[in-house]
């Protein structure tokens, strides 16, 4: 696969992340604090499809690429992420389960990677900075208590935030 073409293709799955929390929005609509937050979430998502799109026409291209197997491993995981977005009876807990899966998963990495080399403007390395320090997982946490989500999907974030301030893997 071409760079141009794993740009295409990560532009894409950063707009299915997106698309993935808007249709948690949609689901949990009852509520709208919570629903506003799955829309920030979706929102934050959006933009990373707009960098990367950005570093594609622009040819400010990584040479750190992803691997085919992880291209492969990530489609997967969004088609089982759509699947259990839209199963019925969704509970706020599995709405943080899918979360936490698509946070933890090797996208954001690989994003960063992607978008390494963008130059321009203070506004925009501002706005690159911001995305790439924005801790999807740490907001969870703070709306996972915020929402009441139960004592083992809190623990399951606190092990992950616990795990990525070591730098362990996730």
């Amino acid at each position: 696969m071409l760079r141009q073409q794993i740009y295409e293709v990560f532009t894409q799955f950063e707009e299915q992340c997106g698309e993935l929390y808007l249709e948690l929005s949609v689901r949990f609509a009852a509520n709208p604090e919570l629903s506003w937050f799955w829309v920030d979430m979706a929102m934050e998502e959006k933009q990373h499809a707009g960098m990367l799109y950005h570093c594609s026409i622009t040819g400010m291209l990584s040479n750190q690429l992803p691997s085919s197997e992880q291209i492969m491993q990530l489609a997967g995981l969004f088609k089982r992420l759509r699947q259990r977005v839209r199963a019925p009876g969704l509970t706020v807990d599995d709405a943080f389960g899918i979360a936490i899966d698509l946070e933890s998963c090797e996208i954001n990495d690989i994003y960063n990677n992607l978008t390494a080399k963008i130059i321009g403007p203070s506004y925009v390395l501002r706005k690159k900075i911001e995305l790439a320090s924005s801790n999807h997982l740490e907001k969870l946490k703070t709306a996972a208590t915020r929402f009441g989500v139960s004592p083992s999907m809190t623990q399951r974030l606190e092990s992950l935030l616990a795990n990525q301030q070591v730098g362990l893997p996730m």
